[in-house]
């Protein structure tokens, strides 16, 4: 779970910088053949760390992820010779995290925090998904799922109205609906076609879908 959190805000990153409407100056040159060992990285004690080419205007360099613990750690950073070298805090926040990343053995990486711990990294081997499962909802309720054997549970901080599952292969779910106060629960769907008036469904999925829990109001 924590990999794929700490995945999720790697893109959420890139995507700010993408969207940030401020600039800063242009760091030092960067090029994407500087610098092979990109992707996803972890090792035994469970830390992750995530390196891409980012070419964004104002932001060109390297968009490192560090994730110890509980404290997670990104921005842009520069090569500096064989290494790459900078600060993984981003410009407006307090602290500094200086870090050194070097190559290690043949396909790992270390990374050095500056007055502090080193850190020794592998490749991560990271799923292909196959299978993309949707579950979204029309009118006013929430949904539930897991696979068939999982525990079942509504969300009651935060209902959910709309999921994505990316699978590696065929999977059986538990698919649940549940409708607001003042709406009833009508029907699944599946790919835009009647498949069930039972709020809870047990479902094969070999195959992209979308399942759809539309609900009307009862009034």
């Amino acid at each position: 779970m924590k990999k794929t959190f700490a995945l999720l805000l790697t893109l959420a990153m890139l995507f700010a910088l993408c969207a940030c409407g401020s600039k800063q100056s242009a760091p030092g040159s960067a090029s994407a053949e500087e610098w092979t060992r990109v992707g996803s990285f972890d090792n035994a004690d469970g830390d992750f760390l995530s390196i891409s080419f980012s070419d964004t205007e104002g932001y060109e360099g390297w968009a490192v992820t560090f994730m110890h613990g509980d404290e997670l750690h990104g921005w842009i950073i520069q090569q500096e010779g064989d290494k790459l070298h900078g600060n993984l805090v981003a410009e407006g926040e307090e602290g500094e995290f200086i870090v050194t990343i070097s190559e290690e053995g043949e396909d790992g990486l270390l990374l050095e925090a500056e007055g502090g711990e080193s850190y020794h990294f592998t490749p991560m081997d990271v799923p292909e998904f196959s299978i993309t499962m949707q579950i979204n909802t029309e009118g006013l309720g929430e949904i539930a799922y897991a696979p068939e054997g999982e525990a079942l549970e509504f969300e009651t901080e935060f209902p959910v109205q709309s999921a994505v599952q990316n699978l590696e292969g065929p999977a059986t779910y538990v698919l649940a609906a549940k409708p607001e106060d003042g709406w009833k629960f009508v029907k699944w769907t599946k790919d835009g076609e009647d498949f069930s008036t039972e709020e809870q469904i047990t479902v094969d999925v070999a195959e992209s879908v979308e399942y759809i829990a539309v609900f009307e109001s009862a009034e």
